[in-house]
């Protein structure tokens, strides 16, 4: 079962996320993204994408010169590629995990190998995920998740945030 977490930027995805990984642990492999601030202006600086086995890398950065931008953030695909990837890879072999990505967003799908990724597993049926991905259609395969119905998809807001991660492992259990 794939279970799809939506909502607006900063409503909680990735703290929904954090609190799925937190209590399945070592049932759980993926990554979670999260922004890199300024520590003393609390401007965001960019993001960084964190596995579930603690490896970090940056995913984009303000400013940085790449090919792949989204705003005002260079995207650094390499880095998010190597360590994502493996990580993905190995988890598509494993049944009992529950595999976690957050999120498939624009910054992500500029990797065609976490395209590819990806795809395989909306295919499979016998892996259990979770996933979060963005309100707008930033991606033909967003789209997809969205009108998928073999995908349960729940909307984060204000008033559920707290009970979502329960309602996900209830539905993964």
């Amino acid at each position: 079962m794939i279970v799809a977490l939506t909502g607006k930027p900063g409503i909680g995805k990735t703290t929904d996320v954090k609190r799925v990984i937190e209590r399945i642990r070592d049932r759980a492999v993926g990554f979670y993204t999260e922004e890199i601030r300024h520590p003393e202006t609390k401007m965001r600086l960019g993001f960084k994408v964190i596995t579930t086995d603690g490896k970090e890398g940056i995913l984009a950065e303000k400013f940085k010169p790449s090919k792949f931008k989204v705003g005002s953030y260079g995207v650094n695909v390499e880095e998010f590629e190597s360590l994502v990837i493996p990580v993905l890879e190995e988890a598509l072999k494993d049944k009992d995990k529950i595999i976690v990505i957050d999120e498939i967003g624009k910054m992500e799908l500029f990797s065609e190998k976490f395209k590819r990724i990806v795809k395989e597993l909306l295919n499979r049926k016998d892996l259990n995920a979770v996933i979060t991905i963005p309100v707008k259609d930033v991606d033909p395969i967003v789209r997809e998740i969205r009108e998928r119905n073999d995908i349960v998809k729940m909307e984060i807001t204000l008033s559920n945030r707290d009970e979502i991660p329960d309602k996900v492992l209830e539905m993964l259990s």
